[in-house]
Formats: structure tokens, sequence, C-alpha cells
């Protein structure tokens, strides 16, 4: 009768804890939906911000072309005030020799009329007397005659010089005219040309302050899809290890182990468990609380004492995709030097009955989000 007592506690017990693990997996299976429907939801998330980004990097490059053709049209405007310059410089010196010439003229034209005048008034002055005494002191007519043509020769050259020298003076002020006429020309081309290069400056600064301004929007964009990214990556983080948690909750309902333990190099095997568990502390505590180490050192402990693990902590270290430390080699260089003072404290009081987790606590891994679990530091043990 005690026996079949016996038997039907323990057939509760078993089929208890059987369906305490599958209300677990199945816990575990809705967490594991819920956090799909996250990570779809900041895929959508993040593909919009790609396409904002797009845009505004499409706009920015529309803007730097603009930009280069403003720069671009700058340089040819001062290239073509030098060639400017250089021609109104060149007719400032064409202009100053055309008035030294048209004073030239002005001068001679002066002289000549000057000149003609003083003889019209020496003839005028003399009057009829003049043709008289030189029809008197003329030996024959054709004497005469040639008296008076060299006087006529005279006046007539007179008014050759004076007529010559005005055309001159006309020919060169008219040349002025037209010189100082290309010269304003050249001025007014000059200044709509530097009117001209402050507008394209002041659209080229304000095309700078548009880009500037885009500049910044992408900067803000990038940092929000660097921001879906980092997100997504927690999600699908945690998503994987609610995949493998179900799978170990599974394998335990079972009664097997996913856990396969891997050998350990002889320096490991020979160290006593304090320096095993100081060591481990170490690499997965070592930043965090006293009573993050304590948890830590718990988990471990918590595993040998289980019927599901090695019954050693050599085995249990070195079960494959359990302690990241221990695959990446960091393990053995802290063993190798020994843990520094805090851990192995920790580690002593550990061994000596401690604890900050319950016995049946056999995971931990770093918060990713809203998990089950206690939550000490930056891990999650459960």
């Amino acid at each position: 009768m005690q026996k079949k007592l016996v038997a039907v506690l323990l057939g509760v017990s078993i089929l208890g804890t059987t369906f305490q693990v599958y209300a677990s997996s199945t816990d575990t299976q809705s967490q594991i939906e819920e956090k799909q429907e996250e990570i779809n939801s900041t895929k959508e998330e993040l593909e919009d911000a790609n396409t904002d980004l797009d845009y505004l990097e499409g706009v920015k490059e529309v803007l730097e072309v603009e930009k280069d053709s403003f720069e671009t049209s700058i340089e040819e405007i001062i290239a073509e005030l030098a060639i400017l310059n250089d021609e109104i410089l060149e007719k400032e010196q064409q202009i100053e020799e055309t008035e030294k010439s048209l004073e030239k003229a002005e001068r001679e034209e002066k002289k000549q009329y000057y000149s003609m005048k003083k003889r019209i008034q020496y003839m005028y002055e003399r009057g009829d007397s003049n043709f008289i005494e030189i029809m008197l002191e003329s030996k024959d007519m054709a004497e005469l005659l040639s008296k008076v043509e060299y006087v006529s020769q005279i006046t007539k050259y007179d008014r050759d010089m004076l007529n010559k020298y005005s055309d001159v003076r006309q020919d060169v002020d008219q040349q002025r005219i037209l010189l100082s006429t290309r010269q304003q020309e050249l001025e007014n081309t000059r200044q709509e040309s530097q009117r001209q290069q402050e507008l394209m400056a002041r659209q080229l600064e304000l095309n700078k302050g548009n880009i500037a301004e885009y500049e910044s929007q992408i900067e803000v964009a990038e940092a929000k899809a660097l921001e879906y990214e980092e997100k997504l990556r927690r999600q699908e983080e945690t998503l994987e290890g609610m995949k493998r948690r179900k799978a170990e909750e599974e394998a335990y309902a079972n009664g097997t182990s996913t856990a396969v333990v891997a050998s350990a190099p002889a320096t490991v095997a020979g160290a006593s468990e304090l320096q095993l568990l100081a060591a481990i502390i170490e690499c997965e505590a070592g930043g965090e609380s006293y009573t993050g180490k304590i948890a830590v050192g718990n988990v471990v402990m918590n595993r040998i004492a289980s019927s599901r693990f090695p019954n050693n902590m050599v085995d249990v270290l070195y079960q494959r995709s359990q302690f990241t430390p221990v695959t990446s080699g960091r393990f053995v260089l802290v063993l190798s030097r020994g843990a520094n003072a805090a851990c192995t404290q920790a580690a002593q009081n550990v061994l000596n009955g401690e604890q900050a987790v319950p016995p049946t606590t056999l995971f931990f891994h770093r918060v990713r989000g809203n998990e089950p679990g206690t939550i000490i530091g930056n891990h999650i043990f459960y």
C-alpha cells in the first residue's frame, strides 16, 4: 500500500513537471509569435526610413549638381570680367591718346585760323591801295597777273589748310566719341556681369545652405535607419534566443539534452572548482554588480546539480554553445592568469552556498527585450 502511494505521488509529480514544461513551451511559442510580429513591424519601419533616406540623398545630389553649375558660372563670369577690364583699360588708353591728338588738332586749327586771320586783316586794312600799288609796281600785265594769282593762292592755301585742320579735328573728335561710347558699353557690360556674379554668389550660398540642411536631415535619417537596424538586430537575437529556449524546454521535457560536451584543455581539467568558477564569473559578469556575479555562479552550480546537465564543472562549462567566453578562448586566458579578487571572492561565496537566484535557474543571457525572468544588471536569469 505504501509503495502504491509513493508511485502515485511520483506519477503526479512527473505529470505536474511535464505539464509545467509544456505550459512553459506554449508560453514561449506565444512569445515567439509576438516577437515575430514586432520584427515584421520593425522591418516595415526600416524600409520606410531607407525610402526617406534615398529621397533625401537624391535631392542632395540634385543640389550638388546645381552647386557645381553655379560655381562654373561664377568662374566664367570672373574670366569674362577680366577680359572686360582689359578691354576697358585699353579703351581708356586709346581715349587718352585720342584726347592728345584732338588737343593737337585743335591747336593746329587755331594756329592756322590765326595766321589766316592776320593775313586777311592785313589785306583788309590796306584796302584798294594794295591793288593800286600792285598795278603801279608791276612792269607789265603778266607780272600783274602773277602777283594777283599769288595773293589768290595764299588765300586759297589758308582756306584749304583751315578746312583740313577742321576736318582732322572733327575726325579725331568723332573717334573720341566712338571710343567713349564703346568704353561705356564695356562698362555697362562689366556692371551687368558683376550683378550676375553677385546673383550667382547669393544663389550659391543659398544652395550651400540647402545642401547643409539636407545633409543634416540625412544624418537624422541615417541615425533613424541605424536605430531601426539595431532594433531589428536585437529583436532577431531575442527571437533566436526564444527559439533556442523553446528547443531546450522541449528537450528537457523529453529528458534529453541538446548540448554536447567538448573536450577541455589539460590546464582547464587540472584547475580547481574555485579557479574555474571565478574565471567564468569574470568573463560573463566582470563588469556586473556583486549580485550579478553571484547569480552567474549560481547558474553554473545549478546545472551541475541538475540531472539534465553534466555533473561536473568542466563538462558544464564546455557544453557547446553554452558559454561564449569558453568558445572564444577568453575563458582559458583568464583562467591562466587567474581571475580578479572580486570574482574569486564571489566564486568562493557561491561554493559556500550563497544564492542570488533560485536553484531552478539554469540559463541567463543579456537583456534583449520583454522576456520572463529575473533581471540583474544587464542579464536576465530564468
